[in-house]
């Protein structure tokens, strides 16, 4: 608590003659004087005739009641205003007692040197607002500026001073009440004069009135709009949002209010507020930023996107417009637009090493390697731990074959799990294959269905080495893969019991072998359907005349990217219509019969009954998907489906086969969605293959 304040303030009113001589003089009223009241220092003023002490038995300080107009020749308040629930009506008030030409001596603590930036005020809870001169901004919630405060009052008043009382502060000791200490004031003193009558004054007092009324109607809105954001920040959701309706409706058009009800309310509510806030202010970027992300949060992403670029005209420097804006293009696959903005405007992100990340992501979508390598190089240059940077550094190693630096790369996608580097446990620096005898070493599923198809393949060179192996793998692949003959057990994931000598994600596989494109086990098939229902399948297809040809034209719905590997349905068309080819589906959960397919997958129990089914074809043309991976182990023809920025294991652009399966043959798209020139290129090579059947027959 400040302690006589008043009488701390003589040991520089002294010095200063205005206060004797001119400002404190006549008879005057000390409103809010406590136990140090003006009347006790008389002698320092020899031209006051009286001083009335006013405080809390008196009457409302903010009010005034009972107090006539023009009853004073000075009014004089000691650190009162702050803990008035309205400073502005308080002022006026004080201002309508003091006489024309008479002053008004006002003293009252500065937000920075009092409460140093917390609030609530920690050395005296009474206070209800703050003050500082003036700021662009102020840290507190509750802060007038003094210069905004008395423009209010300039038909009414001449400012004669405005002063920062810190002559005795100190500014570097840590936070403390330095006005407990006998010279340190942390206070703002103004001294204002009543213009003389004859200035209009009946006239300017009914408009200041209507300005009080006004300006105290939004303090009240503004402190209760404080506390509804408390209310929010302590996540007291359902009594925030009753404040913030409470707030409305008594000032409709209040946009800041709109927006922060708009961050908590269901979206049916939130886009009638944000709508209406941008009606009123277009260019308010917060309503702007909080319905683009909305809009794209709830599947509306085009419209977000271009309420987030009105966003960034408005505010181009704006980190969090730049943040979204980004996560829309992401989202609508928009990489070149992406590309763009970062590359202008990532350096206001302060996390560059992810900016960098981003980046390399969005130009390998491009299918910009050496491009995506050289932001991922900056990424890890400034955070070397970066993990998913490594993992993307990684997967443009192996497209462009350099599977050395790949396997160090995706070896990442386990940081923090697997204590050590797991590169060239099978195989030393020379190439020389290290002898595993007496061990039992797990090879775990860690990504998709169609991962654990193309890696189980290490199973063969592992138990050449001399290891007894354990599969722990997904449920669908267990009875495929426990029919390996170099497969000791198959787990479902999450049934690995105690007892093996290691454990090893499957993609690690690559780094443990030190494997090369040269070095693939590309041998198939490694894979075989169970013989007996492989033989019902075959006898069951033989009444199919022609090219039986399996077709899986979308992934897993589950997968981020199964829209842009997957094929429209309509799209088969010219496929399908192909003569000489009959056409079964591999696409479980799908219709096949309403295209015209034969549909045998209800039948499908696990992928060990798709396999048998495959073993019997003449081809199977698929998206990327397990059903191609499948097709590839089983040794079986297979016609890749692939998207433009397809997965590394394809390679770059321009590779028609693959390393990993001899029997696989890539069409891929020439541009991003372009599906329509593979599927004519795949028909085309269809008909030579039914042609060229013909023939033979």
């Amino acid at each position: 608590m400040m302690a006589d304040e008043t009488t701390k303030q003589m040991l520089r009113r002294a010095a200063d003659g205005r206060f004797a001589r001119r400002w404190i003089v006549g008879e005057g009223i000390d409103i809010g004087c406590g136990p140090d009241p003006l009347g006790k220092l008389k002698d320092y003023f020899p031209l006051m005739t009286g001083a009335r002490p006013w405080d809390l038995p008196d009457g409302d300080a903010m009010l005034m009641e009972g107090v006539a107009d023009d009853s004073y020749d000075f009014v004089h308040s000691s650190h009162c205003l702050e803990h008035l629930v309205d400073p502005v009506r308080a002022l006026g008030n004080w201002i309508r007692i003091c006489k024309p030409g008479g002053h008004l001596v006002i003293t009252i603590p500065d937000e920075d040197m009092y409460e140093q930036g917390v609030w609530p005020s920690i050395f005296n809870q009474d206070h209800k607002w703050t003050f500082t001169i003036l700021k662009p901004q102020s840290w507190s919630p509750k802060s007038i500026s003094l210069v905004q405060l008395l423009d209010l009052f300039k038909e009414e008043v001449e400012v004669l001073k405005l002063e920062k009382l810190d002559s005795g502060f100190q500014y570097d000791q840590p936070l403390r009440d330095q006005t407990l200490k006998g010279t340190s004031e942390s206070a703002i003193e103004f001294v204002l004069r009543k213009r003389a009558k004859g200035w209009g004054l009946a006239t300017a007092v009914d408009n200041a009135a209507a300005r009080f009324a006004q300006v105290a109607r939004q303090h009240e809105i503004d402190a209760k709009f404080a506390e509804a954001i408390a209310l929010h920040q302590q996540g007291r959701v359902g009594e925030a949002q009753a404040a913030y309706t409470a707030i409305l409706a008594a000032d409709a058009d209040n946009i800041a209010v709109m927006n922060n009800l708009a961050l908590i309310a269901p979206f049916a509510q939130a886009e009638p507020l944000l709508r209406r806030a941008l009606e009123i202010s277009p260019s308010y970027v917060d309503a702007l930023l909080n319905l683009g992300n909305q809009l794209v949060a709830n599947q509306r992403v085009e419209e977000g996107r271009d309420l987030l670029r009105r966003a960034l005209e408005a505010a181009p420097d704006d980190a969090r417009v730049v943040r979204a804006l980004s996560q829309a293009y992401d989202t609508l696959a928009a990489y070149e637009d992406a590309v763009a903005l970062l590359v202008e405007k990532g350096a206001l992100l302060n996390d560059l090493d992810e900016v960098y990340c981003r980046l390399g992501k969005y130009c390998e979508h491009l299918g910009r390697t050496d491009e995506a390598l050289a932001y991922l190089a900056k990424a890890l240059a400034i955070n070397p731990a970066h993990v998913e940077a490594n993992i993307y550094s990684g997967r443009q190693h192996l497209r462009k074959g350099d599977f050395k630096r790949g396997a160090e790369g995706i070896a990442w996608i386990w940081h923090g799990r697997i204590p050590d580097s797991q590169i060239g446990l099978f195989v030393d620096e020379a190439g020389q294959p290290i002898r595993q005898d007496g061990r039992t070493i797990v090879l775990s599923a860690d990504s998709g269905l169609g991962d654990t198809l193309q890696f189980v393949r290490y199973a063969r060179p592992l138990k050449a080495l001399g290891a007894r192996v354990v599969v722990e793998c997904q449920p669908e692949l267990l009875r495929l893969v426990g029919a390996m003959p170099e497969v000791d057990e198959a787990v479902a994931i999450g049934g690995l019991a105690a007892g093996f000598d290691l454990r090893l994600p499957l993609h690690n596989l690559i780094g443990a072998f030190r494997t090369t494109v040269d070095t693939i086990p590309a041998e198939v098939p490694y894979l075989a359907a169970p013989v007996d229902e492989a033989a019902t399948y075959a006898q069951r297809l033989g009444s199919h005349a022609g090219v039986r040809v399996g077709l899986c034209w979308a992934g897993n719905p589950s997968h981020p990217r199964n829209a842009d590997r997957s094929v429209a349905p309509a799209q088969l068309a010219p496929l399908l219509g192909q003569a000489g080819a009959r056409f079964f589906s591999l696409q479980k959960g799908a219709d096949g019969g309403a295209l015209g397919l034969v549909d045998w997958t209800g039948e499908f129990a696990d992928m060990a009954t798709t396999a048998a089914l495959v073993t019997g074809l003449d081809l199977v043309i698929s998206v990327d998907s397990a059903v191609a991976h499948l097709a590839g182990a089983l040794g079986r023809p297979v016609w890749l489906l692939n998207r433009f920025d397809s997965c590394w294991r394809w390679l770059e652009a321009g590779t028609e086969t693959s390393p990993w399966y001899p029997t696989l043959t890539q069409f891929r798209q020439p541009v991003a969605g372009d599906w329509d020139t593979v599927m004519a290129a795949v028909t085309a090579r269809l008909a030579e293959m039914v042609a060229a059947g013909t023939a033979r027959r």
